[in-house]
């Protein structure tokens, strides 16, 4: 499989460890060879790609990542410095307290789903084959109840499985993921391998250095530039430790992309990116958002949804986007702000 590499992933480079290519597979520059300033004049102006199987994980990763292992997840998302004002915690609060009472997962089911992930990846981080099969059963039981309840959700905190220490984003984006898929009109086939793909999105961050992915503070560029590896580790992960499907891996290569570009590793927008990593991508963003983080503090719906929506298409496919407002309890000029966000 070809994958589209942006011009500003090969400015400013003197050598490449991959070999690119045309969209018809013609070579266009051979690995360690010099890049040339004619090379990137001629490369500026045609798509390039290179094979998503070139590169094994040792070469792909930069020296100063440490290959530590972790067992839980990070995120680093841009969010508005203006600090919560006491209604909008008060509003958060009784969303939560809204979510707990009314959540679709019961505590004893919630639990099972966590103590499942945490195997799972406790089995990744030891080297361990993958058990694969534990993470269907699990996305299997999430669609069946959502499946079964969705006309009882009334805001978005009833659908997330709440654990503040470990696991409850990938849950959380799994069952977000799921409540999007359904609402947009997926079969249950699909929206069972799209909860099977939000369960698997984040496994590049297995392979971020703790000091990065635990760090209190807003990174460093450098620091960034490592976190900004996980998709791609991820991605070849699923693939080639998982052979997982490529229509479900993709999600982990493509969840941070945007639908107007300008997002990573690979700058797509629009149709380049697969209808599955649109809907996790949506989930995410809204669960990083609305999730205590060590560098943020967790912000209610409304003030989520009004961000996702300033974004509009520069960021989300807008009719998925249009559906997940609507899952939400967001009135507050709703139709207003949809317009806006869609609009040209």
């Amino acid at each position: 499989m070809l994958v589209k590499v942006s011009y500003n992933e090969i400015v400013g480079q003197e050598h490449l460890a991959y070999a690119l290519y045309s969209a018809t597979g013609e070579p266009l520059y051979a690995v360690g060879e010099p890049v040339t300033p004619a090379l990137l004049s001629e490369l500026k102006a045609r798509k390039t790609y290179r094979s998503s199987s070139e590169l094994p994980l040792k070469d792909f990763v930069s020296d100063f990542i440490d290959h530590d292992f972790i067992d839980h997840e990070g995120r680093l998302i841009p969010v508005p410095s203006t600090p919560l004002t006491p209604q909008e915690w008060a509003e958060y609060e009784a969303e939560k307290a809204a979510g707990e009472q009314h959540a679709i997962y019961g505590p004893e089911l919630a639990s099972s789903f966590i103590t499942s992930i945490q195997h799972f990846w406790d089995q990744m981080a030891r080297g361990a084959p993958p058990d694969v099969a534990l993470c269907e059963v699990v996305g299997e039981k999430m669609v069946a109840e959502v499946t079964s309840k969705v006309d009882q959700v009334h805001f978005l905190s009833q659908v997330r499985v709440r654990d503040e220490f470990t696991y409850s984003h990938i849950l959380d984006v799994t069952a977000l993921s799921i409540a999007l898929a359904i609402k947009a009109g997926y079969d249950r086939n699909a929206v069972k391998e799209i909860a099977l793909a939000a369960i698997l999105h984040d496994m590049g961050k297995l392979l971020i250095p703790k000091a990065i992915m635990f760090k209190p503070s807003r990174l460093t560029e450098k620091e960034f530039q490592v976190m900004k590896l996980h998709p791609e580790l991820g991605y070849k992960m699923l693939k080639d430790q998982m052979n997982i499907p490529d229509h479900i891996a993709l999600p982990a290569l493509q969840h941070q992309e945007m639908y107007g570009g300008g997002g990573y590793p690979l700058n797509l927008k629009g149709d380049e990116i697969h209808p599955y990593s649109h809907i996790v991508k949506i989930a995410d963003v809204y669960d990083a958002l609305t999730s205590k983080r060590p560098y943020k503090e967790p912000i209610p719906n409304s003030r989520a949804i009004k961000i996702m929506l300033s974004e509009g298409e520069k960021s989300f496919h807008p009719e998925l986007l249009k559906h997940f407002v609507e899952l939400s309890t967001y009135h507050d000029h709703a139709d207003d702000d949809m317009e806006r966000a869609t609009a040209g």
